[in-house]
């Protein structure tokens, strides 16, 4: 089974998101510098663990994902039009939203920040 990133990066790249530049999984890889006239996107793993217990031992295994968006400086696109569609997408995709934070901008590049944490179980009836 794919780590939970790679799953949830294969989401986002099935979906051919035009508004979106870059999307790495794990962090920003040494080397590139992200730019302000692009939309990147960073997934990392936030949960991976047993869930729900019943008589001494887990039932079902949660993993979870934090998904962050550095939209472009100057975006032509609406930010809230968008970011329902993401989320549309990981729950058509058997995800839950867990977390959707407010959007911040960045005090440096002043760019307008989002994050997600989208989670699933992944196994279940041991």
């Amino acid at each position: 089974m794919d780590l939970p990133v790679v799953q949830a990066k294969n989401v986002v790249k099935s979906a051919n998101l035009s508004w979106i530049d870059n999307l790495f999984q794990g962090s920003i890889p040494d080397g590139v510098t992200p730019s302000t006239e692009q939309t990147t996107m960073v997934i990392t793993e936030y949960v991976n663990e047993p869930f729900y217990y019943a008589n001494g031992m887990f039932k079902s295994w949660q993993i979870g994902v934090e998904v962050q968006i550095f939209y472009v400086l100057k975006a032509k696109l609406n930010f809230q039009d968008s970011e329902i569609a993401l989320a549309e997408l990981f729950v058509m995709n058997g995800w839950r939203i867990d977390q959707s934070k407010s959007r911040v901008k960045d005090p440096v590049s002043k760019q307008w920040t989002k994050v997600f944490y989208f989670v699933k179980n992944i196994k279940g009836g041991i």
